[in-house]
């Protein structure tokens, strides 16, 4: 109801002003004939504030989407044969192991580096990151960041305390040679976090750069090193173009060209033939939401793993357990609360099959948001299969089970819609 209130308030404001203005009068004993521009005016400034508060509305829901979903994105042969070879992709857990395998490719880097972020900081890690890149620059290393405009809305706790993430200042990056800074404020939302380092090394997933995913919560990246396939996810990522076939994994996005991760997401799960392991931070996509559904009622072992105390969305997290929790005990999805906060968006099929990215399973990251997954198909004894399987029971293990229902009040209700399409 603000919307109309406040709309409510500029009209009452305006007919008050307009009377003034209008309202005939003497002076000298002539009458002055009324003037009707402030009432042209009212309506011409209601008209561009409603204008602006839809404009607002389209940046930031996007409620059209990006480009189209396809019926279909990974091929049958993807699930049919796994992949002889996954060594050019390793799997890095926890900020600690990220951000160091991210510092020593910027500080090695030779011609070029990249990096794509939701959020940046000015704290910690944030002004390491800031350091390193100014000495590439110094070496010669062509910089290039781009950062999501929307992103900084979780940044004005620290802005207001005088700290405004360094893509904004001068003592962080902005005008310093050769490091070129976009932070479009109409550009698309994109969630995704990448760095591509001298064309050779990938590194993504979920972490932005800030100190909570540094040392705090619990998330995943994953990096490729190789040419190659550094070269087809710059082309797929910036320029939409196709990933190249055959290939021992696949990298998918949502943008412009296509909204592919739910599709390729939901292919996965369908595919799932004896357990599936998701472990996400923010869960409530109704489509992402049946299709587990659907599995475990076909007799598929679905573990579903929250973190207990999320940063945020917890009541549309906990509306999606309920959800999960509807139907005969030994048909539906077991759900488990991690201790602490995951940001992890991964799901494990099979023990072999992995999606690892930066796209929640929200209404918002499926298809309204720029993000990056890749998926891989490997032997079960291959590395990054292997310490992806570990880590999920070593976080099931962690992990307390639900065994009931939630309990929601109305406002709790109300406040699970208001994240479910927000974030």
């Amino acid at each position: 109801m603000v919307f109309p209130k406040c709309l409510g308030s500029i009209i009452i404001s305006f007919k008050a002003n307009s009377y003034l203005f209008t309202k005939p009068y003497r002076s000298g004993g002539d009458p002055i004939s009324r003037v009707s521009v402030p009432k042209a005016a009212m309506f011409i400034l209601c008209g561009l504030v409603l204008a602006l508060l839809v404009a607002v509305f389209l940046f930031v829901y996007n409620p059209l989407g990006l480009g189209p979903e396809p019926d279909t994105v990974l091929s049958s042969a993807f699930f049919a044969t796994p992949a002889e070879d996954l060594s050019e992709l390793e799997l890095l857990v926890e900020g600690e192991e990220a951000f160091k395998e991210v510092l020593a490719a910027v500080d090695s880097a030779k011609s070029s580096i990249f990096v794509q972020t939701y959020i940046w900081k000015d704290d910690n890690i944030g002004m390491r990151m800031v350091n390193r890149l100014k000495a590439a620059a110094d070496r010669d290393v062509k910089v290039t960041v781009s950062k999501d405009f929307l992103g900084t809305f979780f940044e004005l706790g620290d802005m207001l305390k005088g700290k405004p993430s360094p893509v904004y200042t001068s003592a962080g990056l902005k005008g310093y040679d050769n490091i070129e800074v976009n932070t479009a404020v109409f550009a698309d939302t994109d969630h995704s976090k990448y760095f591509v380092v001298d064309e050779h090394i990938v590194i993504f997933g979920g972490m932005n750069i800030a100190d909570e995913y540094h040392t705090k919560w619990h998330d995943y990246m994953v990096m490729i090193r190789s040419e190659r396939w550094a070269e087809a996810f710059m082309k797929k990522v910036l320029d939409g173009s196709a990933w190249p076939s055959p290939s021992p994994f696949v990298v998918t996005i949502n943008d412009r060209h296509a909204t592919e991760i739910r599709t390729a997401l939901i292919e996965m799960i369908e595919n799932a033939k004896e357990v599936i392991i998701v472990e996400h931070a923010y869960f409530s996509d109704d489509q992402v939401i049946g299709a587990v559904k659907r599995a475990a009622a076909r007799g598929v072992k679905v573990d579903i793993i929250l973190p207990k105390a999320p940063n945020q969305h917890i009541y549309a997290n906990r509306v999606t357990i309920n959800k999960l929790l509807d139907g005969p005990p030994t048909r539906v999805p077991r759900v488990f609360l991690y201790p602490r906060m995951s940001h992890a968006k991964v799901v494990l099929s099979d023990g072999a099959i992995a999606a690892v990215g930066s796209a929640n399973l929200t209404p918002r990251s499926m298809v309204t948001s720029r993000e990056v997954t890749v998926f891989a198909h490997g032997q079960s004894d291959d590395r990054f299969i292997r310490e992806l399987r570990d880590q999920l029971k070593t976080d099931l293990a962690q992990s307390e089970p639900v065994v009931e229902r939630f309990e929601l009040s109305l406002t709790d209700r109300i406040m699970a819609v208001a994240a479910k399409y927000t974030w």
